[in-house]
């Protein structure tokens, strides 16, 4: 076979791929996503951005800290990074302390600039992918939550309000974690 053919050849494959080949949707058609992290705490389901989640981990053995607020765990040595682990049932001093199993609960953890928080969780529902146009700017949510709740996605009959872990990470209840403040 001459090189001449064989040139024709993979010039008449690459027309005949050309034209069969179906078209991509019309940019103005496809449907984008919002994507998080889903979670349960203290009976309530929520999301948190994906944006805003750094890992999401164990909860890691902590070292108690003397005089610290009561949802103040302690702190956790997390591959050499000094984490402050807050429980956010505590923090939210709600009276339905979780029943759930240490080994069940989760981690989500923060990071920014001068801080590593690790948020604790009732528990994991894992990545959540929702329709932009399932958005709500009103969600019902308690009264605890609503300072960190903005909107929220409808999907199959459930709302899943957007919890900002930034939100609470700039909670003045944060900026000092001694119990004498």
């Amino acid at each position: 076979m001459s090189q001449l053919t064989a040139f024709s050849a993979l010039v008449a494959l690459a027309e005949r791929s050309q034209q069969l080949a179906l078209e991509l949707p019309a940019k103005e058609n496809a449907q984008t996503h919002w994507q998080g992290l889903g979670f349960s705490l203290l009976g309530q389901q929520f999301v948190a951005p994906m944006s805003e989640v750094a890992e999401l981990l164990r909860v890691p053995a902590a070292t108690r800290l003397p005089g610290v607020k009561p949802f103040v765990l302690g702190i956790a040595n997390v591959r050499g990074k000094l984490m402050a682990l807050l429980d956010l049932a505590a923090f939210f001093e709600s009276e339905n302390v979780t029943s759930l199993a240490r080994s069940q609960r989760r981690v989500l953890a923060v990071e920014g600039d001068e801080q590593y928080i690790g948020f604790i969780i009732d528990e994991s529902l894992g990545m959540r992918h929702f329709p932009r146009d399932a958005y709500r700017d009103e969600v019902s949510v308690e009264d605890m939550f609503k300072p960190f709740v903005s909107g929220g996605y409808e999907m199959g009959g459930a709302v899943w309000p957007v919890l900002s872990l930034a939100s609470l990470a700039a909670d003045s209840k944060f900026e000092n974690l001694s119990q004498s403040t």
